[in-house]
């Protein structure tokens, strides 16, 4: 599908997500799903519309928590990940000196997150149905979580970047340090005191 810029959007989104699949399946020229072209790249961020279906099943089911991220700073991440995680990685990739496949990491990165997101929504609330209360369910969700937010990613970042096994972690750890500090800064920016409240009960847990 490279470089393809006649197809309509919705094929084109089929077509992606059936690439993140050969990703998912660590398949040989993974990549070669992918429309790898500019227009593809600005395409690559339809995905936040593949993932919104499921951010709502999962602000829905979350509010029934006990502690639960507010809606505005969950929708704020929600929006602005994928972009800034683009931005910042465009600079990183440059000062690393392995921006030469910068686009089709990008490509690659944004729909893997929409496949992956909703596979993990999708079976956590279904695992959260069937035994609700289950340590299971927890190790469960807990071993997708590694699979597909370390091992896979770490994998997609090797693919479409181009670079060695060892290089890959690092920049593995790279993206998810700034996408954890990124959700820590928008709930300290807009919603001050649940920060507090939720860094008062991290702070209060037992050694």
């Amino acid at each position: 599908m490279t470089n393809d810029n006649k197809i309509s959007l919705p094929n084109y989104i089929l077509k992606s997500m059936s690439g993140t699949l050969k990703l998912l399946q660590m398949k040989p020229q993974s990549m070669e799903y992918f429309d790898l072209s500019l227009d593809g790249f600005w395409k690559s961020f339809w995905a936040l519309a593949v993932m919104a279906p499921a951010f709502l099943l999962e602000f829905i089911y979350g509010a029934q928590a006990d502690v639960s991220q507010p809606l505005t700073t969950k929708f704020i991440y929600f929006l602005v990940s994928l972009p800034l995680t683009a931005t910042v990685m465009l600079y990183f990739t440059k000062f690393m000196k392995i921006n030469t496949n910068y686009m089709p990491m990008v490509i690659a990165y944004n729909w893997l997150n929409a496949v992956t997101y909703n596979i993990l929504i999708i079976a956590g609330l279904i695992l959260n149905l069937l035994a609700p209360e289950s340590q299971v369910t927890g190790v469960i969700l807990l071993m997708f979580s590694v699979y597909f937010g370390l091992y896979v990613v770490w994998y997609t970042l090797k693919v479409s970047l181009a670079i060695s096994t060892f290089l890959a972690v690092g920049v593995l750890l790279f993206v998810n340090i700034f996408n954890a500090v990124l959700q820590v800064l928008i709930l300290k920016v807009f919603d001050p005191e649940v920060f507090e409240m939720l860094f008062n009960l991290a702070s209060n847990q037992p050694s």
